[in-house]
């Protein structure tokens, strides 16, 4: 019992996380986490009332490392960072990007996601190229592009077994290539649009 005692929020928690990144969801249990911490599940249940409850814990640092991934200044364009981060975060934990895109967890997944893809939208509100862009359009852009870097996320076994050696570096490249035909061919196509609108108004002036 004084061994019991000792066992934090913090190490529930820890070892919650460290059970989920070796085998995701379906290993968790008060058992399992009791198991890591070398105790009964008495501890366990005296911080967290429901399993629930140290599911949302163990989310919330999920999303906390899937950032840092996302910081990484792997070229000097940030936008660009951000679909790498996201894609080699994706490949190097995998039951940790399947534990935050799980249906159970989608409501959390949700909270987070809005989150970011509001700052990304700014971003892109303050990007010279987009100026003639609205913000409407701008939040359908950056759908896209969230869909392209995720196709990516969730191919990794047949790129793998398609390409040959992939690399980070061949990585990068791909999504920079791809980033690039996504982001010319959405302006261009505004730019028609807008173009096409300016036309008919001009037409129903007259």
């Amino acid at each position: 019992m004084p061994a019991n005692a000792r066992i934090s929020r913090d190490d529930i928690i820890n070892a919650a996380f460290k059970i989920v990144r070796k085998g995701g969801w379906a290993q968790l249990s008060a058992r399992s986490i009791a198991t890591m911490l070398k105790s009964s599940t008495m501890p366990i249940y005296s911080q967290f009332k429901t399993m629930e409850m140290i599911e949302k814990e163990v989310f919330k640092k999920i999303v906390d490392l899937q950032s840092k991934y996302l910081r990484e200044q792997y070229t000097d364009v940030p936008a660009l960072n951000n679909g790498i981060g996201y894609v080699l975060f994706a490949w190097k934990e995998q039951h940790l990007f399947a534990a935050i895109n799980d249906e159970k967890h989608i409501p959390l997944r949700i909270q987070y996601r809005d989150e970011l893809f509001d700052a990304h939208v700014d971003d892109l509100t303050r990007n010279p190229r987009m100026a003639d862009i609205s913000r409407e359009q701008l939040s359908y852009f950056q759908f896209l592009g969230w869909a392209f870097v995720q196709g990516i996320a969730t191919l990794k076994p047949w790129i793998a077994a398609t390409q040959g050696k992939f690399d980070k570096e061949k990585l990068i490249e791909l999504i920079r290539d791809g980033s690039k035909t996504l982001t010319y061919g959405f302006i261009e196509m505004q730019a028609r649009s807008n173009k096409k609108n300016k036309k008919v108004k001009a037409i129903e002036k007259k």
